[in-house]
């Protein structure tokens, strides 16, 4: 595999975890603002809660992503 394979791969994976971490982020601000709108306390909670789903779901779709690209001409 060159260099520039897996630099490319990790590109990838890193683009698609952030999209995936920015999606949750935005979900749960939406969310937080549909049912509690202008109170902080809940925000903040909802935030950290989508927060670590999102980091969670993009490292997994990161990992696909990355592994995808990697070996995409192998076997």
């Amino acid at each position: 595999m060159t260099p520039q394979r897996r630099l490319g791969a990790a590109a990838g994976g890193l683009f698609a975890g952030a999209i995936a971490f920015g999606v949750l982020i935005l979900a749960g601000w939406l969310l937080s603002q549909r049912l509690w709108p202008g109170v902080l306390a809940p925000l903040v909670v909802v935030l950290i809660v989508f927060g670590v789903i999102g980091l969670y779901a993009g490292w997994i779709l990161g990992m696909l992503v990355f592994s995808a690209l990697r070996s995409g001409d192998e076997g």
